[in-house]
C-alpha cells in the first residue's frame, strides 16, 4: 500500500504491507490526525514498546535520529515507530535531511503530524512514490470543476463510529443533523456521539429531534424556538430569543449555522413547487416536503407547510439570496458580534407576517397610509417623533450617534412589534 490516501481509507479497512520510512499525517482536523496516527501505528505493529512520541516544537535532528536508530529493549525484532507531533517548524527547518532520509530507505517507521503538507515539494512527491502519506481533512467530492464536502461518506463514518466505539446505532437520518449542529467539526462529533450514547434508549428508534435536544442543550432547542417564530412570522418574538442567545454568550455566526440548515430545506421545497409548476405537473406539496427532508412524524410536515404558506410563494424564492448574503455580511461587514446579530435579527423581520400581504391602512391607523418597501430602511413616525430604523443600528433625531439593538430599542420606548415589522414609507 503506497500514495496518498484519506482517513477513512485506513480506519475502514486494515492495509496490506505498509512500507517503512516517512509517513506525514496531515490536514486541519486535529482529531482526524490522532485517529490516524494510532491506526497507522497498529498496523504497523506498534506497540507500547516500541512506539515513541515526540514534540516537534522541541526536538531536534540528532534526537530524532537516535529514536530511529535505536530498537527496543522490550520486543527487539519490532520495527521502531516514532511518532513526531506539532513537526511543521521541524519540517521547515530540516526538510533537505528528511528527503535524505526517506531516499535512505530507514528500518523505521517516522510519522510526521504537520497541518501543511505542500503538494509540489520533493517530500511530498517522493513519499507519493515509494510511502504513505494520510490526509486528514473532510472527504473531498468533484461535481465538474468544483468541489464540496463529501457528507455521504461523513455520515457512514459517524454511524460506524457510534457502532464500533459507543455501541448504539446512530440512524442515516439522525447524522446530518450532528453535522450541522457541530459545524462539521470532528473532535466535537465525537464528543456528542459519547454524549448521545448515554441518552439512548434500546427499545426506541433514535430521531433527529432527539439529537436536537441532546446535543444542542437549551441554546439549542431556544435557537430552533426562534427559527420557528421567524417562520411562523413572529418576528417580535425570535428577536427576543435571540437576544437571550446573544446574552449567554451565543456568537451570531453559530447561530446561523442552525438558521441556514432550517431555511435551506423550506427553500428546497419551494424549488421543488416551482419545478412541477413551470413542468404543468400537478404541485403535490406532501411529496416535495418529504423530498426535502420533513419528516411525518411529530406533526413536521403539517407545521412546514403551514410555514410555507405564511411566507408565500414570493418570499421562499428569496430565501437562498437571503442566506448567501446574511452569510457573506457575517464573515465580512458584520463579523463583529453587535453587528452580527443585527443581521439576523433583519433576516427574522423579513419573514414577519405582516411583510406576508399587501394591505391598505386606514386613516385612523396611528401609522397613517403606508406603501410596503424592501427590508433596507424603515421611517417611522409614532409619539410625535421619527426614527430611521436601519440593518445595522437605529438612529434616532435627539442623538444622531446613538444606536442600540432592535430588541432594546421595542422594550424601551414599548413599540408594539406589529407596528415595527411593516416596513413601510409613510406618505
Amino acid at each position: 500500500m503506497s500514495g496518498t490516501i484519506h482517513v477513512f481509507d485506513i480506519l475502514n479497512k486494515p492495509p496490506g504491507n505498509l512500507p517503512n520510512g516517512i509517513c506525514p499525517v496531515f490536514g486541519g482536523e486535529r482529531f482526524l490526525q490522532s485517529l490516524a496516527s494510532k491506526a497507522f501505528a497498529r498496523h504497523c505493529g506498534g506497540e507500547d514498546g516500541c512506539l515513541v512520541q515526540l514534540d516537534g516544537t522541541g526536538c531536534d535532528w540528532p534526537d530524532l535520529l537516535d529514536e530511529l536508530n535505536t530498537n527496543s529493549l522490550f520486543d527487539f525484532g519490532a520495527r521502531k515507530i516514532v511518532l513526531l507531533d506539532n513537526a511543521d517548524a521541524f519540517v521547515k527547518q530540516h526538510r533537505s535531511r528528511l528527503e535524505d532520509l526517506q531516499a535512505a530507505e530507514i528500518d523505521a517507521v517516522l510519522i510526521l503530524v504537520v497541518t501543511s503538507w505542500a503538494s509540489n515539494t520533493k517530500l511530498y512527491k517522493a513519499i507519493d512514490k515509494t510511502g504513505v502519506q494520510i490526509h486528514c481533512d473532510p472527504p473531498i467530492i468533484k461535481r465538474g470543476r468544483s468541489k464540496q464536502r463529501d457528507d455521504a461518506k461523513i455520515i457512514k463514518w459517524l454511524c460506524a463510529r457510534a457502532d464500533e466505539e459507543y455501541g448504539f446505532v446512530l440512524p442515516q437520518s439522525c447524522a446530518p443533523v450532528l453535522i450541522e449542529l457541530t459545524d462539521c467539526n470532528f473532535g466535537r462529533m465525537d464528543q456528542e456521539l459519547a454524549k448521545v450514547s448515554l441518552y439512548v434508549d434500546e427499545k426506541a428508534e433514535l430521531k433527529p429531534i432527539d439529537v436536537k435536544k441532546i446535543v444542542g442543550g437549551w441554546p439549542a432547542q431556544t435557537m430552533w424556538s426562534a427559527i420557528d417564530a421567524a417562520l411562523e412570522g413572529r418576528a417580535g418574538h425570535a428577536i427576543e430569543m435571540l437576544n437571550q442567545l446573544v446574552a449567554a454568550g451565543e456568537h451570531p455566526l453559530a447561530m446561523f449555522g442552525q438558521i441556514s440548515w432550517s431555511l435551506r430545506r423550506y427553500a428546497e421545497v419551494g424549488e421543488l413547487v416551482s419545478r412541477d409548476s413551470r413542468n404543468r405537473r400537478r404541485v403535490n406539496l406532501g411529496d416535495s416536503l418529504k423530498q426535502a427532508g420533513f419528516r411525518a412524524w411529530g406533526n413536521e410536515m403539517d407545521a412546514a407547510g403551514g410555514r410555507l404558506k405564511q411566507l408565500g410563494r414570493a418570499r421562499v424564492s428569496k430565501l437562498m439570496d437571503w442566506l448567501v448574503e446574511t452569510d457573506y455580511a457575517l464573515k465580512r461587514s458584520h463579523s463583529r458580534e453587535e453587528r452580527g446579530r443585527l443581521k439576523l435579527e433583519e433576516l427574522f423581520i423579513r419573514m414577519a407576517e405582516e411583510l406576508g400581504t399587501q394591505k391598505t391602512a386606514s386613516r385612523s391607523s396611528p401609522l397613517g397610509r403606508y406603501r410596503s418597501v424592501p427590508a433596507d430602511y424603515l421611517l417611522f413616525r409614532k409619539f410625535g417623533f421619527s426614527i430611521l430604523l436601519a440593518p445595522i443600528n437605529i438612529f434616532t433625531p435627539e442623538d444622531n450617534h446613538a444606536s442600540q439593538p432592535i430588541c432594546e430599542y421595542i422594550r424601551h420606548h414599548r413599540i408594539n412589534a406589529r407596528d415595527l415589522v411593516r416596513l413601510c414609507l409613510f406618505e
